[in-house]
């Protein structure tokens, strides 16, 4: 009879051992798999924390950026109002307008908390006039297509079967915009106008045909009024097709849609030129030199040069100082109806940074007796 204290014997140890041995091999395996569970459940909630982090940070500097540009944009406002109390300041100390003057020497940037700000006034009227080369009616009223409507009051609609009432009545607060020059009994093509852009497209070493086709482009009938003019025969075999204006300008931007207007002509004749009501006279203080030497074929590129350096500082006076000092004896008439020491028409380029916002501003403004407003406002660049 064996002890109870004894050792197994040898044929037993042989059958436990290899039961212990499954055992251990189990319980090792399956602490592996607890591990390598819990180091990816840790490494998931890693992801999804770094990730819910990066949502954050980026949902953070988006409403940085929204807050920096709407405060930009709310500068531009600020800096239109500037402009508009400078304008008018300008018009009570003087009535001649010229480069010397404090509307077109603004400082080059502003400081301001978080950011800069700079701000460009310059002359409408200094460039030629796309809109000139159609005459109106004498003593028609011409408007302005960018001009605000008439807003009715909401609170007091009138009678509708008032006709006094429905009648439209004038805007009070609407800019008296110049009328066209008397230069002929009836609404047409201003010949002396044309000649004077195919000076300037000249001068530019563009071909003098362009100013036909940008005649044609804004007289009202469907009829070719030159050799090299376009109409719609010419526009509808484009693709896509499209129809002559037949219509003043609204912007320099049109002269794209042009036949012969590619885009080296565009940039060389965009920044001499702007589309403002027919009869808005040139400003020969703030002309550029190209569209002075347009006037007329007297005036040679010297001479040019010299009127320039010896234009004075507070500008000319009157139209007739100008050209006794061009020594132009033979302008035209209708051109010369159409030239003035004076503006109305100003453009205003004002461009914000603040923070990580940035906002630009474009504003066309108006003034005359009455006051300084705005005509058109954009917050992107127009062309």
């Amino acid at each position: 009879m064996k002890s109870s204290v004894c050792s197994l014997c040898p044929a037993e140890a042989r059958t436990a051992a290899p039961r212990h041995g499954k055992r251990a091999r189990r319980a090792r395996f399956q602490a592996g798999v607890a591990l390598i569970t819990v180091l990816l459940i840790v490494f998931l909630a890693s992801i999804a924390a770094t990730s819910l982090a990066a949502l954050q940070q980026r949902a953070i500097r988006r409403s940085a950026v929204l807050l920096h540009q709407q405060q930009a944009r709310l500068y531009t406002l600020g800096v239109e109002q500037w402009a508009l109390i400078i304008l008018a300041r300008d018009r009570q100390q003087n009535e001649t307008d010229h480069p010397g003057e404090e509307w077109a020497n603004l400082p080059p940037a502003l400081p301001i908390e978080g950011g800069a700000l700079t701000a460009r006034i310059t002359d409408l009227q200094g460039c030629f006039n796309l809109n000139n080369l159609w005459r109106p009616t004498p003593g028609e009223q011409t408007t302005d297509p960018n001009a605000p409507p008439e807003n009715p009051d909401p609170n007091n609609p009138p009678d509708p079967n008032d006709p006094e009432a429905t009648a439209p009545k004038p805007d009070p607060n609407q800019p008296k915009l110049p009328k066209p020059a008397k230069s002929g009994g009836k609404a047409g093509l201003e010949p002396a106008q044309v000649k004077m852009l195919q000076r300037l497209l000249e001068g530019l070493e563009l071909k003098p045909a362009l100013a036909q086709a940008i005649a044609d482009w804004i007289d009202p009938d469907p009829d070719l009024q030159f050799p090299d003019g376009a109409e719609d025969s010419d526009y509808n075999i484009l693709n896509p097709p499209y129809l002559a204006a037949n219509r003043p300008f609204l912007g320099v931007a049109e002269l794209r849609l042009l036949k012969g207007v590619d885009r080296e002509a565009y940039d060389k004749l965009a920044p001499l030129v702007c589309a403002l009501p027919p009869g808005t006279p040139l400003n020969v203080n703030t002309a550029q030199a190209p569209v002075l030497a347009a006037l007329s074929e007297e005036l040679k590129p010297a001479e040019l040069e010299r009127l320039l350096e010896d234009r004075p500082a507070e500008g000319y006076k009157n139209v007739d100082e100008f050209l006794n000092a061009a020594k132009i004896n033979a302008v035209e008439a209708p051109v010369k109806a159409l030239l003035s020491t004076d503006s109305q028409y100003f453009l205003l380029r004002a461009e914000v940074r603040v923070g990580d916002g940035r906002a630009m501003l474009y504003s066309t403004l108006y003034r005359d007796e009455n006051g300084v407003r705005v005509l058109r406002r954009a917050f992107a660049p127009q062309d």
